[in-house]
């Protein structure tokens, strides 16, 4: 029964976060685990210390080692889509690896639930829509100016 019981027991969910910015903004460390907390405890996950990347741009070696141990946890709680690579390639790597786990992957400031194949495609779209927006509201700036 006891070891029934132990099989059963949630393994929790890793926060990661970033040292450096995030968009251009730089959100301190404590900002980040408060949303990952809370978001968590509204969601009913069992939330474990948070992973933090280390400063050096495009570095995602925290986020490596956290995928190479994902037997230990039940998925993933990134701060934000905008910590993903910008690289396609990279960012389908990492979210498919997470996937073929059968682990969750949570965004905390979008409130995205990330579980299948599909929902990877879905979260393209908008990583495209917010690239394309950004580039929009840029020219509009320009040329007002």
């Amino acid at each position: 029964m006891y070891t029934q019981k132990l099989k059963n027991k949630p393994k929790g969910y890793r926060g990661y976060i970033f040292s450096r910015e995030i968009n251009g903004n730089f959100i301190p460390q404590r900002v980040q685990n408060l949303v990952i907390k809370d978001f968590a405890e509204r969601k009913k996950l069992f939330f474990k210390l948070s992973q933090t990347e280390y400063i050096m741009k495009k570095s995602y070696s925290m986020l490596n080692a956290l995928l190479s141990d994902l037997k230990a946890i039940d998925g993933i709680i990134f701060y934000s889509i905008e910590m993903l690579p910008d690289n396609f390639e990279e960012r389908n790597r990492i979210l498919k690896k997470i996937i073929e786990k059968k682990k969750k992957i949570f965004f905390a400031l979008e409130e995205l639930q990330i579980n299948d194949l599909k929902k990877i495609n879905y979260l393209e779209k908008l990583i495209s829509i917010k690239k394309n927006s950004m580039k929009k509201e840029l020219i509009q700036i320009l040329k007002f100016n």
